[in-house]
């Protein structure tokens, strides 16, 4: 497999090895520099600015005709590119979450309320 980052401009030495190394939560895999995604993509700790957890529904055609609730880990990087985990279980998303900030404790941890934009939209926003 050929990992390729996230964001052009953060890559690590041997993401083959991170990866062995990693723990993994639901289909993404946290190793000592890096998330890993399922799609063969990773996103360096050093690249994220802020994180978060908000809640989501996962719509699902033919069944329930409800969403079903998930949780979505927000990986702020400070541009337009903010990565979006999907985690099926809240422990999970919170575990993530805590294990995302040990590893670079300069990561802001944001309380998430209804209207929060993502930094390079706020910074767009008090520049206009």
């Amino acid at each position: 497999m050929a990992w390729r980052p996230f964001m052009a401009e953060y890559t690590i030495d041997d993401p083959k090895a991170d990866i062995k190394a990693g723990e993994r939560i639901e289909q993404y895999k946290l190793g000592e520099k890096a998330v890993y995604f399922p799609r063969e993509n990773y996103l360096p700790y050093e690249a994220i600015k802020a994180i978060w957890i908000q809640p989501h529904q996962l719509n699902v055609i033919g069944c329930c005709g409800k969403g079903l609730p998930v949780s979505m880990v927000r990986l702020d990087t400070g541009t337009k590119d903010v990565a979006n985990l999907m985690v099926e279980k809240k422990t999970n998303a919170r575990k993530m979450v805590e294990m995302i900030l040990a590893k670079n404790p300069s990561i802001e941890y944001v309380e998430y309320e209804r209207g929060y934009q993502p930094i390079a939209y706020r910074q767009e926003a008090a520049n206009a």
